[in-house]
């Protein structure tokens, strides 16, 4: 199995069979610097839309696993 850890609270897993698992823990951030707190932000927002594109991919491939069925029944008739 391998881990990636993005940051704190947000953990990508895959395992032995392929599967992906998502972990999130979200933390209560209670930073004094302006810039840090909003650098963090902004990577938690990025780690989001990583895995929202990662998401979108795997809808993608499931939705195009019919289309190609089809199309081989086609051919068998």
């Amino acid at each position: 199995m391998k881990k990636i850890k993005f940051q704190e609270g947000i953990e990508l897993e895959r395992t032995e069979e392929g599967e992906y698992l998502l972990r999130f823990k979200l933390p209560s951030l209670n930073l004094d610097s302006e810039p840090v707190s909003s650098h963090l932000k902004q990577a938690k927002r990025e780690v989001l839309l990583a895995v929202r594109n990662l998401l979108d991919k795997v809808i993608e491939q499931t939705e195009e696993k019919p289309k190609n069925k089809s199309k081989k029944e086609k051919e068998t008739k």
